[in-house]
């Protein structure tokens, strides 16, 4: 069959070369692309005939262009560059494929791809030049199109904030962005072309490398983000294959990794003193009995530090509080960290300790903070007393190896102060002691001896008290007014924080309507327990309440910290959702701790935040406090949360909080938590009539006088 093919190919092409010239001729004239003869050996090379197919395209009829050298179709349009080529191929005798700008008899423009060839006689000469025209205007129109679109993204990529680059299959560099270019600090001229591990090779093996293979062989997207040490910065980086190869958008992201670092500082080390915070210290406690090894506490507690603050100021107390944080920053190590728990309070979680080791440690801080401290342009000598607790994984936890520290170091006291103890049964002895105040406290309730403190909340806008923030103590019958700090803790861990807390909820609705019979709508603020928020009784009991005592409940705001939220989600996700579709308010208490997840103000419903004090303190010293204040203040209210800053205590302070969107300022400026009665004389001293905190707890018709 296929000899048969071939034999019958070769026929036909016989058949073909003896055809007349009437055939051929019929051919170019029924074909659809346009064709031009012209005759080589006149001058001027004139055309001698034309198709109907270019008169078509070109509107011009044979007998209009017979005689004239086909240049006519340029219009006067010589400047283009494919024309010298054009004019040497015949010139030459060759043939020649360009494309032109030709203009129809009508002027309009069309764009043709024209092959030239030679036809020769049987001794070769030249006799005539056939062309065939294609129309390709279509063609450059769309390739117009897409260079205008390739100009219009490039102008985007040009404005936008991340830098952009464009790779092939081969990994070469066929674009680059001005903004891109400069954060890696190369021309962008510099790398069209080039391979990019030939022009990093530093970044073979790296994130970046890896992100971007895995983007290319799963044809997926990919991300990452990576410090890249070559220049020094942060950058994320976001890959998206295409038919093309992988196009790259990526950021300086330095200064939010910074921020962040910032943060996490902030989270994790006390501001005053730049010590590991008291959330830090657990942290560490727990990691060290994660090993086998002995651990050891130091529990330092500055010895009548109270008289500094009361002979210098408090300004001049948190001087010396620095320089105590700087001296016992230098005994931290890789076994040792150091942390500030409390106003005075000084803690060191020693790794692979021994009663020893703790020892001379001990010592040697004791003689360190024997040195005067210069305050106020006097000499100070700041004591300290230490406890010493020891113990391993399995044996002891956290809490117990703290209280047993804690326990020796009262004994360190009972010694004269300025020294250090070591856990015994001595120690043991003063825990009795606080079990028995444990004791007594679980009995406060029954005896009527707990009481509410209320500590004023003011307008930002207008200075008027617009809440109250109700504060558990306990009136001791020996001890006389104890501060829940000392008390609290010991309440949590037992069933008796149920009743505590019903009765505070009870006792502050109570009080929120005394005042509102006067004249006086008020937003209560209530703290809430973690095993009260996990109580699914919660929502009835504050319902029944604020019904017992014709109260809305728009004005009861329950304040919680982002610690209890994190014991079981859930649960308190369900408490506080049926909480807030009742109308209570929810305020995410000492905002700024911890981790400050922001994930939780969209799990809960939470309607408002407050600020932590640890950021209003150090507002006078470092602007970027105020910095974070506001930042924090914006994210809120795009949230629509209202915003309350607590810890507000020199005026300095009030005044940088009121320059921000601050709602509601809380602090020992504004007012101390008071009794009932003192808290009246401060409304009945009042002479505006109060504005609302926020629009949950509308203000009575009455005029307050």
């Amino acid at each position: 069959m296929s000899n048969l093919s071939w034999e019958y190919s070769q026929l036909t092409l016989v058949n073909l070369e003896d055809k007349p010239a009437a055939f051929f001729k019929g051919l170019i004239r029924a074909s659809s692309t346009a064709i031009i003869i012209t005759d080589a050996e006149q001058d001027d090379n004139p055309i001698v005939w034309v198709n109907p197919a270019f008169e078509a395209v070109s509107g011009y009829a044979l007998d209009e262009v017979v005689g004239r050298n086909p240049r006519f179709l340029q219009n006067g349009d010589r400047s283009q560059p494919a024309l010298a080529a054009l004019r040497e191929a015949v010139e030459a005798g060759r043939g020649n494929t360009c494309t032109l700008r030709n203009y129809r008899k009508d002027g309009t423009l069309f764009w043709s791809r024209m092959h030239v060839f030679p036809v020769h006689d049987g001794d070769g000469a030249v006799l005539n030049f056939a062309a065939f025209l294609e129309d390709v205007s279509a063609a450059i129109q769309a390739q117009d199109e897409v260079a205008r679109a390739r100009e219009r993204l490039s102008t985007v990529l040009e404005s936008i904030s991340d830098g952009c680059f464009s790779l092939d299959h081969a990994w070469r560099f066929t674009y680059i962005n001005s903004k891109g270019a400069a954060w890696l600090q190369r021309i962008p001229q510099d790398l069209l072309g080039k391979v990019i591990w030939e022009a990093f090779p530093e970044a073979v093996g790296g994130p970046f490398h890896r992100t971007y293979y895995h983007a290319v062989e799963r044809q997926e997207a990919a991300s990452c983000e990576s410090y890249y040490e070559p220049l020094g910065i942060w950058v994320e980086a976001r890959a998206y294959p295409s038919k093309d190869g992988l196009t790259v958008f990526y950021a300086n992201i330095t200064e939010r990794k910074e921020a962040e670092a910032r943060l996490m500082h902030l989270a994790t080390h006390d501001s005053l003193t730049g010590l590991h915070n008291r959330f830090s210290c657990l942290r560490a406690l727990d990691d060290r009995l994660a090993s086998d090894s002995m651990v050891g506490v130091l529990f330092i507690d500055l010895d009548h530090f109270k008289e500094v603050n009361d002979a210098h100021g408090h300004q001049s107390g948190d001087l010396a509080l620095q320089e105590i944080g700087r001296r016992l920053a230098a005994f931290g190590d890789a076994d040792t960290t150091v942390a500030r728990i409390s106003g005075d309070e000084f803690v060191f979680v020693m790794a692979n300790a021994d009663v020893d080791r703790a020892r001379r440690l001990a010592a040697v801080v004791l003689q360190r903070m024997a040195e005067p401290i210069a305050v106020d342009h006097l000499k100070v000598t700041v004591g300290a007393s230490i406890g010493i607790a020891l113990g391993k994984a399995g044996q002891h936890t956290p809490d117990e190896l703290l209280n047993n520290a804690d326990a020796a170091m009262y004994a360190a006291k009972d010694n004269g102060r300025h020294t250090f103890s070591v856990f015994s049964p001595e120690s043991a002895q003063m825990i009795k002691q606080r079990l028995q105040l444990r004791q007594d406290v679980f009995s406060a309730l029954e005896r009527r001896q707990f009481v509410l403190f209320y500590q004023p909340q003011i307008s930002a806008a207008n200075g008027a008290v617009v809440g109250a923030e109700a504060l558990l103590r306990w009136e001791h019958p020996r001890l006389g007014t104890i501060a829940p700090g000392a008390f609290l803790p010991m309440l949590e861990d037992s069933p008796a924080i149920t009743a505590v807390g019903a009765w505070v909820c009870e006792e502050a609705c109570r009080q929120a309507r005394e005042w509102e019979l006067l004249g006086y709508r008020l937003q209560m603020a209530v703290n809430v327990s973690a095993r009260q928020l996990s109580d699914e009784n919660l929502p009835t009991l504050l319902k029944n309440l604020v019904a017992h005592y014709g109260l809305d409940t728009g004005c009861i705001k329950l304040e919680v910290t982002e610690s209890m939220l994190t014991q079981d989600i859930d649960k308190a996700a369900a408490v506080l959702r049926s909480l807030q579709e009742e109308g209570f308010r929810i305020a995410l208490d000492d905002f700024g701790t911890g981790y400050s997840n922001l994930s939780y103000l969209r799990q809960f419903p939470i309607t408002a935040i407050k600020i932590d004090r640890s950021f209003v303190q150090e507002i006078e010293e470092d602007r970027r406090c105020l910095d974070i204040v506001n930042g924090v203040i914006a994210f809120a209210k795009s949230l629509k949360l209202a915003v309350i800053c607590e810890g507000i205590e020199t005026e300095a302070q009030a005044c940088a909080i009121r320059s921000t969107e601050c709602d509601v300022l809380q602090g020992y400026l504004i007012g101390k938590p008071m009794r009932a009665a003192d808290f009246q004389a401060l409304l009945l001293a009042q002479r505006a009539t109060p504005q609302q905190a926020d629009p949950g707890c509308t203000q009575p018709d009455t005029e307050i006088g």
